[in-house]
């Protein structure tokens, strides 16, 4: 078995939702891994938007779709399993983006987002995805620069720290302090309007463009079509989640290792 990792930069705000009953005052919420929390992308989801992705390319028919995903109708007349030779991981938060007075803004990571990532890695037989790092102190994040204003926080300075795959302007934060960010994205208020008149307003959690996730792929080590399905991400751009019509969703994808 190969395994192979990939970034996903959103380009535009991003909406992955539950899908169930929520009676908080957020009508929608974005996906969140069970045990940190964190926003993420289930695997389903993220399967099932590149299946759409590859088959608007490919079409539906296509041996190459079939193999990598698996046929649709597997579930009601498939007699011999054929799932898809792929298996796709949920895919992780690493870096959220912050505003910020001296520059438009950071990227904010910790280190236990960036090691959960080596540790599956370190699973799969590979080398660390990211560098170890050591925590920021609490309400005390850091960026290269101090003196940097973080929404609450200011910086103090001293990181060196420079990987793309985070990106630009990389501000290191305490765990603690990291999931209080990550519990307080955006919320969109939507609302459907009848002749001019408001018939259903709810509201809609978000995570921000320019945020980004890691997410491993795992197939058969003699693999035909790695190359071309490596290829098309390079060239294309993913709509992942809900309500690509109003311009969610859109994301690049890169190959890590």
């Amino acid at each position: 078995m190969a395994t192979h990792v990939y970034l996903i930069t959103c380009l535009t705000n991003m909406h992955v939702g539950t899908g169930g009953a929520n009676y908080e005052t957020i009508d929608n919420s974005v996906q969140r891994d069970i045990v940190t929390e964190m926003p993420t992308i289930f695997s389903s989801s993220l399967k099932g938007a590149l299946r759409e992705f590859f088959k608007n390319k490919w079409g539906k028919n296509d041996d190459k779709l079939n193999y990598i995903f698996g046929p649709d109708n597997t579930r009601t007349v498939g007699k011999d399993g054929n799932i898809g030779h792929y298996n796709f991981l949920a895919a992780d938060l690493i870096s959220y983006p912050v505003r910020s007075e001296q520059k438009p803004y950071f990227n904010a990571t910790s280190p236990f987002l960036l090691q959960q990532v080596n540790k599956l890695a370190k699973a799969f037989s590979l080398e660390n995805v990211f560098p170890e790092i050591t925590t920021a102190e609490e309400n005390k994040p850091k960026t290269a620069a101090a003196g940097q204003t973080l929404e609450d926080w200011t910086s103090v300075g001293g990181l060196v720290l420079q990987d793309a795959n985070i990106g630009e302007n990389i501000a290191v934060f305490h765990e603690k302090d990291f999931k209080h960010l990550a519990r307080k994205l955006p919320v969109i208020a939507r609302n459907r309007l009848d002749n001019g008149e408001s018939k259903n307003l709810w509201y809609e959690e978000v995570v921000p463009r320019e945020s980004r996730f890691v997410f491993f792929v795992s197939m058969p080590d003699k693999d035909n079509y790695l190359t071309e399905f490596e290829k098309e991400l390079n060239n294309g751009i993913v709509q992942i989640g809900a309500n690509g019509s109003i311009g969610y969703g859109f994301c690049k994808i890169t190959k890590i290792k």
